[in-house]
């Protein structure tokens, strides 16, 4: 009975998204849109999320087409989200966003970095390594009893349930792809446009800003 009245419930948060994205995009000066933006909410974008628990929130699939005219958007900003898409999935947002962004819009994606998450192995013992394993093991895996990198990386995959993690060079290919160009890379809560300062709140959710900076890679890109 709690499965079909969750459905029920996706169902009407589906059939009501159409009206609420026209109703922001009559009145939104510069539109900005948020993919998969959980309880983050930012004032003045349409923050969109796969469950519209908070108030406010608008519902959207990132892995199908977007219910949005084509370019019709300033911005776009998705965190920690990509990463629970299967690699076609999220070729299909990235083409999406680019569709609905206007020639010159932005897109800012935060996603965690393979190459910081492998480093956990390969050097356990640096300092930063270090830290994260030590962060992991005691929110995720106290169980375990030992500081384990092997348990720290299923934890960053199937603990998460993560489908699919980028590396640089994987994720600038793939905005390549769909159309992207002006490809940067961007420090967390860092940008040359004032409007995409700051915007990240992952590390409130997950409970430290060292871990995401230490786990979380931030790319910009342009829609020519």
């Amino acid at each position: 009975m709690a499965s079909l009245r969750f459905r029920l419930r996706q169902r009407y948060w589906r059939w009501i998204a159409p009206g609420r994205i026209d109703a922001y995009l009559q009145t939104a000066p510069e539109p900005k849109l948020q993919i998969g933006a959980g309880f983050n909410l930012l004032s003045g974008w349409l923050n969109t999320t796969l469950y519209p628990f908070a108030a406010g929130a608008v519902y959207l699939d990132a892995s199908q087409p977007f219910p949005i005219p084509a370019d019709t958007f300033d911005y776009v900003f998705s965190e920690h989200v990509i990463e629970h898409l299967e690699f076609d999935e999220a070729a299909s947002m990235l083409r999406e966003s680019a569709r609905i962004l206007k020639r010159g819009g932005r897109i800012r994606l935060a996603t965690p970095d393979l190459a910081q998450i492998l480093a956990v192995y390969t050097q356990p013992e640096a300092d930063a390594q270090a830290g994260y394993i030590r962060w992991i093991m005691d929110n995720f895996r106290p169980q375990v009893g030992e500081y384990n990198p092997a348990h720290v990386i299923n934890q960053s995959f199937h603990g998460w349930r993560h489908k699919f993690i980028y590396d640089e060079p994987t994720l600038v290919a793939a905005l390549e792809g769909a159309g992207f160009d002006m490809i940067t890379r961007a420090r967390p809560g860092e940008s040359a446009d004032e409007r995409l300062r700051g915007i990240e709140q992952h590390g409130d959710y997950v409970g430290s800003d060292t871990a995401m900076r230490y786990e979380t890679m931030v790319f910009e890109a342009v829609k020519p």
